[in-house]
């Protein structure tokens, strides 16, 4: 028991500020799959690609990128974290091994987007779950724009489709 609890203190040390790699961890991935995820509290997207250029019943909104060149036009220029995401990403179209997926969901302040879970749900489709983290304030009128960065690299070769659901909303989206 003590050994344990050594192991997880030694490991809690030597993650801090690692957050975004923790998040990898927990997610469960099939093996031949490799995700990597960074959570953004604000709208990174220039306006016609965000989830606010939606109607607003739909509140969970998702787009890809296969280029790096595409992923930049889709970033506004001030939204260094998401950018360095982005630079951190080996493109498919560049000649890497990754496709990006933005999942945005509109929630009230307070909360995180979280990476649950990727799975296979057919042949080059995949499926993510996120989940809302935190406290939920009742003031529902007032919306924020979360942003999840999900990187996703797949032996099998890229996705063609991508289904994202946050708290039991659905959209997809094709790669």
């Amino acid at each position: 028991m003590y050994r344990r609890a050594v192991v997880a203190g030694t490991f809690a040390v030597a993650t801090v500020g690692c957050t975004d790699r923790l998040h990898d961890l927990a997610a469960s991935t099939p093996r031949d799959l490799s995700v990597g995820s960074r959570y953004v509290d604000d709208d990174p997207l220039v306006p016609v690609e965000s989830v606010r250029a939606g109607p607003p019943e739909l509140p969970t909104h998702a787009v890809s990128f296969r280029s790096a060149d595409r992923a930049r036009d889709a970033i506004r220029a001030d939204a260094d974290r998401t950018l360095s995401f982005v630079d951190a990403t080996s493109f498919i179209d560049d000649g890497g091994d990754a496709v990006l997926v933005v999942v945005q969901r509109l929630a009230p302040p307070g909360l995180d987007v979280r990476l649950g879970s990727v799975s296979r749900i057919g042949d080059h489709a995949l499926r993510i779950a996120a989940d809302e983290i935190g406290h939920r304030p009742g003031d529902e009128d007032e919306l924020a724009v979360h942003t999840l960065l999900v990187r996703l690299a797949d032996e099998r070769g890229p996705p063609k489709r991508v289904v994202v659901s946050v708290e039991g909303d659905r959209t997809g989206v094709t790669v």
